[in-house]
């Protein structure tokens, strides 16, 4: 299965979502929460049980039975039809101010991808999460109270941990926006853009342009971990070795250790006392044939260095400073590379990174902008196409099967907002990434993203 985006006019999809949001309101008759911008079409919760109960003995046939199919949701210009009901879950309510902005936009995107998707009998039903976990647990039940087939969010990890417990428990899916891949499976698909698909596709790239040793130069903190675990994976799987590896404190003084010590290890040859594994004097000589011990006594092609914004333009002029010739050795970063201040930057000159294709987000960027006079965040996209993914299934088979985990997990994949994806049986996703590279002129496409999952192509 596959789905594009559509071309409408700025009017034209304001006021059909506008008329689509009225009658929602109608049938609603809510004094729920409001979000920023509009009304949550969402009710007052009854209070939520223990959730460790959940899952013991009749627990499970219980959750699945509470909702009562005269009690679904039925908007007044939907009488005498069988609507296919969507939960949309998001913190529209949150204390954090960037997170209740953030849930504006991404309902914004899933109302222009109901508009484009056309479909008729489709209802999204939004409910507000508070942006916690017992908010989330509370709106999944609302929301399959109010007849949902199929859960859309919500967007934190917490709040997708408490939210699983209620739609496993209802055997109903859930295609949420977390990256935290311990959430993912039995039932939940994660929608996200994990970094780990980024340092996969990087580095086998680089590898690909017959680079073997690599340097880190990571924050130590949780993502950090993420992503130089990750990293080494993928270096090793190829047959590559790391041949050095720095942390520091995300702090401009506590950088310049960490990257004077790594600085050293860019030698061409690197000396004895520096290499893997040496421990004291050694009276044999290095067995300089040998592919993994040769990577460890020479020094690094390409640096992986997973920061971003001003932390990075004040890390990246350190390798320089430490005398790494960065016209011999490629630094590579991560999708927070693309953006334009960094190509005033010298000491990332030709760095590479993976990331969505710009050509292909422009599209939706551009489409979000002509109905909503404002440019979308990041995450918008996945709401459009969340949403988009769940109206053309919603249009295909019997509601028995049409969000089954083999309809959702398609091997062929979909075409959204940001190009190709495609949501695994494990509830993991894979992406179809472009490689991009930093010129003073801007940011370009050197390896454009893959249009299909087929061999090949």
């Amino acid at each position: 299965m596959r789905f594009s985006l559509t071309k409408t006019t700025k009017a034209g999809v304001k006021a059909g979502i506008a008329g689509a949001l009225l009658a929602l309101m109608a049938a609603c008759g809510s004094t729920g929460p409001t979000r920023p911008s509009g009304p949550v079409i969402a009710r007052p919760d009854e209070p939520l049980p223990d959730q460790d109960t959940i899952y013991e003995e009749g627990g499970l046939f219980e959750e699945a039975e509470r909702y009562d199919r005269r009690n679904f949701m039925r908007p007044p210009h939907m009488d005498g039809e069988d609507p296919v009901r969507v939960g949309l879950l998001l913190p529209f309510s949150s204390d954090n101010e960037a997170a209740r902005r953030i849930a504006a936009a991404m309902f914004d995107a899933a109302q222009l991808a109901v508009f484009d998707a056309g479909e008729k009998n489709y209802l999204l039903i939004p409910k507000d999460t508070r942006g916690d976990a017992e908010g989330a647990a509370a709106a999944a039940r609302s929301a399959l109270a109010d007849g949902a087939e199929i859960i859309l969010g919500p967007l934190f990890s917490e709040s997708v941990d408490a939210a699983a417990i209620v739609t496993r428990a209802a055997s109903t899916p859930m295609i949420a926006f977390s990256s935290d891949l311990k959430a993912a499976g039995d039932g939940v698909f994660l929608l996200s853009f994990p970094p780990e698909l980024e340092i996969s596709r990087v580095t086998e790239y680089a590898m690909n342009q017959e680079m073997v040793r690599f340097g880190v130069l990571a924050p130590m903190t949780n993502y950090g971990d993420r992503v130089s675990g990750a990293f080494a994976e993928e270096v090793f799987a190829r047959g590559g070795v790391i041949v050095h590896e720095e942390r520091y404190v995300q702090e401009p003084d506590e950088m310049l250790a960490p990257a004077k010590r790594l600085a050293q290890y860019s030698k061409e040859i690197i000396p004895l006392e520096m290499r893997h594994g040496y421990e004291g004097d050694r009276t044999k000589p290095v067995a300089e044939n040998a592919s993994a011990e040769a990577g460890y006594t020479q020094g690094y092609q390409a640096v992986l260095m997973p920061e971003q914004g001003t932390l990075l333009r004040a890390l990246a002029p350190l390798l320089p400073y430490y005398n790494v010739d960065i016209n011999r050795v490629k630094i590579l970063g991560v999708s927070s590379w693309n953006n334009p201040r960094l190509t005033r930057e010298p000491a990332l000159r030709g760095g590479w990174f993976a990331a969505p294709d710009p050509t292909i987000t422009a599209s939706f960027e551009k489409h979000y902008e002509d109905a909503f006079g404002a440019n979308p965040p990041r995450l918008a996209s996945l709401a459009y196409d969340a949403t988009l993914l769940s109206a053309r299934l919603a249009a295909n088979g019997r509601r028995r099967d049409r969000f089954s985990e083999d309809a959702i997990a398609d091997p062929n994949g979909y075409f959204g907002a940001d190009g190709l994806f495609r949501l695994n049986a494990d509830g993991t996703v894979e992406r179809g990434l472009a490689i991009l590279e930093i010129q003073p002129g801007g940011i370009q496409v050197i390896d454009p993203a893959p249009r299909s999952f087929s061999p090949g192509y």
